[in-house]
């Protein structure tokens, strides 16, 4: 039995910039241990992988903001379960080498639970025993139901939200929307194993078994 849940803007969206302003040296000291104090909380890391460079890298540019915002909605609404995201990007400049680096890389992060990519069929198929020999979760994207939608059709509400949080005022592309979706639905079982009390690998991949979610580009899952 799926569990499934609406898009409906589960998280806020927000839209704050950040502005920086010159300090003397004893200030900026100040402050930075006042963070560190203040930041406590745990993390825990959700990687992103593909082509941000190359021929490809059009893709990499299209899903990099979509996963940005995710991320900044759950921390802006306060995270999971105590747990703050974090997002890991990596490019593997659709070269099935480095995106077996690149995957082996994130397996040996302990707090990575899960990972969205690599957009391309030959990276795809490069690392897939990587992730599955680590019991680390893999959104396949680049295929169904993460393959690409169609720009016109997405609601404005995420168009000026993905615009938001790109430098040049970017518009959404065809991977965006699919990008945002699989991020929400790793978030969405992240939350799923908090609630549970234990979230691992093994139990944010025992949640994606059974979830669905209805996105913005309709019902979404992982591939089986």
């Amino acid at each position: 039995m799926c569990r499934s849940a609406n898009s409906g803007n589960r998280w806020p969206v927000i839209g704050n910039r950040l502005s920086v302003y010159r300090l003397p040296i004893t200030v900026y000291c100040l402050l930075f241990f006042l963070t560190a104090c203040a930041s406590v909380e745990p993390v825990v890391k959700v990687g992103l992988v593909g082509p941000f460079e190359g021929t490809n890298r059009a893709i990499g540019y299209d899903v990099i903001y979509s996963a940005r915002l995710a991320v900044r909605e759950i921390n802006a609404a306060g995270g999971i379960d105590g747990h703050r995201v974090s997002l890991v990007a990596l490019d593997d400049g659709g070269d099935v080498v480095l995106a077996r680096e690149t995957a082996v890389s994130l397996t040996l992060d302990p707090a990575v639970v899960a990972v969205v990519g690599h957009w391309l069929p030959e990276t795809n198929a490069a690392v897939r025993d990587v992730y599955a020999d680590a019991g680390l979760s893999l959104i396949v994207a680049g295929e169904a139901p993460f393959d690409t939608a169609v720009p016109s059709q997405y609601p404005d509400s995420f168009r000026q939200a993905y615009t938001s949080v790109t430098p040049f005022n970017e518009t959404p592309g065809p991977y965006a929307a699919p990008a945002y979706d699989a991020f929400q639905l790793i978030l969405l079982a992240l939350d799923t194993a908090g609630a549970e009390g234990n979230m691992t690998r093994a139990s944010v991949a025992a949640a994606l078994a059974n979830l669905e979610y209805e996105g913005l580009t309709g019902t979404v899952y992982q591939h089986r």
